[in-house]
């Protein structure tokens, strides 16, 4: 996506566009077209985002890569960044530095935990056979519930995929 004010807004159109499969917002840029100095919380570029990955979703295409953190020193606040760019609906960022692409995997790749979790709830989704089920702590499972779940299992298996096993 391109990193003006104009790309931002036409994002539902250009997600729809033939061959694209996923977007990204050039922040640096935008931030500078804007005239917004984002804070630590990075606030000032949430609309921004969030309207990006709703165009996307809308669009059925691939989440957005997360734009890069131009400060690539400060491994913390990328983690704090990316962290909250996941939550966003975010599936990845772009690095323009090595020391971050480690900060970056370790928060996109599913830890056990939600890998065990999403085979809990796709298992207790199956047992119900159609009918309302909850996970023991009270949580009700449903559709939107096990497609979530699907998704963290096929991430997992994607990127377990990808890497070489050391025997």
């Amino acid at each position: 996506l391109r990193e003006s004010a104009a790309a931002v807004l036409a994002a539902p159109a250009i997600a729809r566009a033939p061959r694209v499969v996923r977007l990204q917002i050039g922040e640096a840029d935008l931030a500078a077209e804007l005239g917004v100095e984002p804070g630590p919380g990075e606030a000032e570029l949430l609309w921004a985002r969030s309207h990006v990955v709703l165009a996307s979703a809308a669009a059925e295409i691939d989440p957005p890569l997360g734009p890069v953190a131009t400060d690539f020193t400060d491994l913390a606040a990328l983690e704090r960044s990316t962290r909250a760019l996941r939550r966003l609906g975010y599936r990845g960022r772009a690095c323009i530095h090595p020391a971050q692409v480690g900060v970056v995997n370790d928060v996109f790749t599913p830890t056990t935990q939600e890998i065990e979790r999403a085979q809990r709830v796709i298992d207790l989704a199956q047992q119900a056979d159609g009918a309302a089920a909850t996970d023991g702590a009270g949580a009700m499972i449903d559709e939107a519930v096990v497609r979530s779940a699907r998704r963290v299992l096929a991430l997992s298996l994607a990127l377990r995929e990808r890497r070489p096993t050391v025997s």
